[in-house]
């Protein structure tokens, strides 16, 4: 039993909760290999003069393929958990450079979808605000999952007001522990202003907050493999994950700056000499912005028709409008334009309003657009503010 595994304990129990979970797994496959507990593997370790455990674990990493059918990349996991083992207890595994990579070495049997501008555009076009947000947001930045999954409002909220690209600052990343330095591109300034109004009416007002509410990292590909089907793309057999973004944007910044910079944006290890100021890399994300962005430069009046598009889409769901006849909608040739999507929905929410008056149903919730004249009368009505427009008008729901 584990339990009474003193070793094992005390090195699972070093380990944050969800790797802790994930060693425990693979550790047992170990532990039957050997047919010791840890307490004797450790031992063994400390009077082995001859490599026999680094043998050992190369032999483990072929069993785990060959009797156990499990993968290549979680054989390969599996011998990195066993060589954490030693490590944490100061009796660190010595490979040749050759043995290294026979351990390291594994084949995927699926291919990454490579992303376009023009793919992420025709995903943006048909998407909600959160799904825009993980878009945007995750190609603006190149983070990993877990990383971008636990951004909050008060790592990006200070610098909104600032022009792109908008560095955030210093950000210590969970897996390798370094320092990275995103920046906002105009791409995302908009869609996580609106994100951050959006959490304001949800009563989310702590810095501490995080923008996404997801209870797992898997959430963010199932967005992007979603809006690929929403917005018609043909992926083939290609495999669409949220991975996909951090390789768009290291494919065209790496190609303005040198390794160690792009590195430092999106948090890879680097030699200390070679860190740079932020302001630098601010000048040389700009070079890229180009090849990475499907916008112009956001205008007052783009971050406006979002916010409208965003506003009639709660809107058609409440009134039980579904998603996939907005999706069909949108595909339409005349619908490509926001404007032309904000138009199209106004009709399809006027069709359900009135089949729903001429039922005697409920509409559900009521948007409008008013001036700030009427503002006043339709709060003492109670109506409630949604989003302030830059022309001046509100846009206000009962």
């Amino acid at each position: 039993m584990i339990e009474n595994d003193k070793a094992t304990v005390e090195w699972l129990n070093s380990q944050k909760h969800s790797t802790a979970i994930v060693y425990k797994c693979l550790w047992q496959h170990f532990l039957e290999f050997t047919g010791l507990n840890g307490d004797q593997i450790l031992d063994e370790r400390k009077s082995d003069k001859n490599y026999a455990m680094e043998k050992k674990v190369l032999q483990f990493k072929s069993w785990m393929i060959s009797q156990k059918g499990q993968s290549e990349n979680t054989a390969k996991a599996a011998a990195m958990a066993v060589r954490g083992f030693f490590a944490f207890f100061r009796v660190p595994l010595q490979f040749r450079r050759s043995e290294s990579a026979k351990l390291t070495e594994s084949t995927r049997k699926t291919e990454d979808y490579l992303f376009n501008k023009e793919d992420l555009k025709k995903m943006f076009d048909v998407a909600d605000l959160t799904e825009k947000y993980v878009l945007t947001a995750g190609k603006s930045f190149g983070l990993r999952a877990g990383d971008f999954i636990r951004l909050t409002r008060g790592n990006l909220e200070p610098y909104l007001n600032r022009e792109t690209p908008i560095g955030i600052g210093e950000y210590v990343t969970q897996k390798e522990r370094v320092k990275a330095y995103p920046f906002i591109d105009s791409d995302a300034l908009p869609v996580i202003k609106l994100m951050i109004e959006k959490m304001d009416r949800q009563g989310r007002t702590n810095s501490s907050d995080r923008l996404l509410t997801f209870k797992d990292e898997i959430q963010l590909s199932r967005v992007l493999k979603r809006l690929v089907e929403k917005a018609g793309i043909n992926a083939g057999d290609k495999q669409v994950r949220f991975h996909s973004l951090r390789k768009f944007l290291i494919d065209r910044i790496s190609s303005v700056m040198s390794e160690s910079k792009w590195k430092q944006i999106i948090g890879k290890k680097i030699y200390e000499s070679a860190y740079v100021s932020p302001e630098n890399l601010r000048q040389d994300y700009a070079r890229a912005v180009p090849e990475t962005c499907f916008t112009e430069l956001v205008r007052e009046g783009d971050v406006e028709s979002i916010a409208k598009k965003q506003v009639l889409i709660e809107l058609a769901k409440n009134m039980g409008i579904t998603e996939e006849q907005m999706t069909t909608m949108f595909k339409v040739k005349k619908a490509q334009t926001a404007t032309a999507q904000i138009k199209s929905l106004r009709t399809l929410i006027a069709q359900k309003r009135k089949r729903a008056e001429c039922d005697g149903g409920d509409c559900g919730e009521q948007f409008e657009q008013v001036s700030e004249t009427e503002l006043l009368q339709r709060l003492k009505s109670g109506w409630i503010i949604v989003h302030r427009l830059a022309s001046g008008e509100v846009i206000v729901r009962r």
